[in-house]
């Protein structure tokens, strides 16, 4: 019996970097994008041989927003993957989108590349919220992204919460959890704003002035227990701290994170955890274009 593993490929581009964001990510023109999908093959292409003897359960592309990325480089991705690496009829496959940057085409092209769950990166359902942090939807356009998802036949999809977040009032926080429950999603991921220095959020509610404009300690606690009541009332089942969903239908890429099983990091600054060991992929994004591991 083959042993088990998961992957995740990491896809470091987005249209505009959002305030409140540290993660390795950022804006890039399309022979960027080219030149990054082709280095990812060519590493996939050379670590595959090694796990020939495992079988991958799970697979999460993330980013970044994968999303934006021509969809035809998706389908590319995943050929090289399934012809390296033994990939479970039965694996969970999973791509974070952001609303707005969902097609029919590209639905369909994730389709045919395998990938049968989506994380849509919601964030709130208040329009005045979402300019705050920056991001590049509204509400409405993520009720069309999530429609035409369920169109396309995709019935495991995830929305991205975010609580505690500036100006936001107990009521404004309810309300995006009673819009985002209403479309039924499988899977609902509610987060704490975390304010991370380097960012812009830093420099603007950092201090003890911008602490002031943020919901304080008690309300943001309050905000974390209402949604676990809330949820659990429209059959949501909390089964990580920030992490809720229907019965049987729980994220199995982190269940094993959080269980020990075997990852490897494929792209730009991956982490990968193999034989009890950490390790990683360079950050520097002209470093992992010149050549892809080794």
């Amino acid at each position: 019996m083959k042993k088990e593993m998961e992957l995740y490929l990491h896809i470091p581009f987005c249209v505009k970097k959002c305030d409140y964001c540290d993660f390795l990510s950022f804006p890039a023109d399309e022979s960027i994008k080219r030149e990054y999908v082709e280095t990812l093959k060519r590493e996939i292409e050379k670590v595959g041989e090694r796990y020939r003897n495992c079988q991958v359960s799970t697979i999460f592309v993330g980013g970044g927003t994968p999303s934006i990325l021509n969809s035809s480089y998706i389908v590319e991705i995943f050929d090289v993957l399934r012809r390296k690496f033994h990939v479970a009829g039965n694996a969970e496959i999973s791509m974070e989108v952001n609303p707005g940057t969902v097609t029919k085409e590209k639905l369909s092209d994730w389709r045919r590349a395998g990938i049968n769950r989506l994380s849509m990166g919601l964030q709130s359902a208040d329009n005045r919220e979402l300019k705050r942090l920056g991001r590049i939807h509204t509400w409405e356009d993520f009720l069309e992204s999530f429609r035409r998802a369920r169109e396309e036949g995709f019935s495991n999809l995830n929305v991205d919460l975010m609580s505690a977040l500036p100006g936001q009032t107990m009521d404004g926080w309810m309300e995006t959890l009673k819009r985002t429950a209403a479309q039924e999603p499988e899977h609902i991921s509610a987060y704490s704003l975390i304010i991370e220095e380097g960012t812009p959020f830093y420099e603007r509610y950092g201090g003890k002035k911008g602490e002031a404009l943020l919901p304080d300690e008690d309300t943001d606690r309050d905000m974390y227990h209402k949604t676990r009541e809330f949820l659990a009332s429209c059959g949501y089942e909390r089964y990580e701290i920030s992490n809720y969903a229907k019965p049987g239908r729980e994220c199995r890429h982190n269940i094993g994170y959080w269980t020990g099983v075997p990852y490897l990091g494929l792209g730009l600054g991956a982490a990968s955890y193999i034989e009890g060991i950490r390790f990683s992929n360079t950050r520097n994004l002209k470093e992992y274009l010149a050549g892809s591991r080794g």
